[in-house]
């Protein structure tokens, strides 16, 4: 029978380092996928890392009576992320590539440079996006999170959460509509 996460936090609290760990290995890949958006790879590890190690060592802290686990997990790595960001004071965003010219007249190929185009341009609004906005759109998408969890998160009400996603997709929609070059 699988332990649920207040027993595993409370074994944790206990000194538990195989709770612990059964505890990493069922949050640790949506953290480091939520981090991997913001931070580079190391980044992205060492705020996953750094947040952990402050879960073992406050796991006392956790009150499950305010905020389910996972949501208090994700706001101590959103956290760290933003403190790592304000160290560095940028956003990397790892944009795809740009492919390269496709000698080929095949329509595939054609259509998979395209694909790759329309990628990268994604990413670049993604990346131009607020911070507070591009946060929340990740949380949301990466981190199939909730409004309401978004909210808690990121410390803003639940319209306000669901603004800062309205806005971002808004902003997507927008820039893909436009013509790269600005011409028609």
């Amino acid at each position: 029978m699988e332990q649920s996460d207040g027993d595993l936090m409370r074994a944790v609290a206990a000194g538990d380092e195989r709770a612990f760990r059964r505890l990493v290995g069922r949050h640790g890949p949506k953290l480091r996928a939520i981090a991997g958006q913001f931070l580079d790879a190391g980044e992205a590890d060492d705020a996953v890392q750094d947040a952990l190690i402050g879960v073992w060592r406050h796991a006392s802290r956790f009150d499950p009576t305010k905020a389910a686990l996972s949501t208090w997990l994700y706001r101590i790595v959103v956290n760290r992320c933003i403190d790592i960001r304000r160290q560095r004071f940028r956003w990397p965003w790892s944009p795809i590539d740009e492919a390269d010219d496709v000698p080929s007249g095949d329509i595939a190929a054609d259509r998979a440079l395209a694909g790759a185009e329309a990628l990268r341009d994604v990413g670049a609004v993604i990346a131009s996006l607020p911070p507070r906005q591009r946060m929340a759109l990740m949380l949301a998408t990466v981190g199939d999170r909730t409004a309401e969890e978004i909210a808690a998160l990121l410390g803003v009400s639940r319209p306000a959460a669901e603004q800062l996603i309205a806005r971002a997709r808004r902003t997507i929609r927008a820039a893909m509509r436009e013509p790269a070059d600005g011409s028609d």
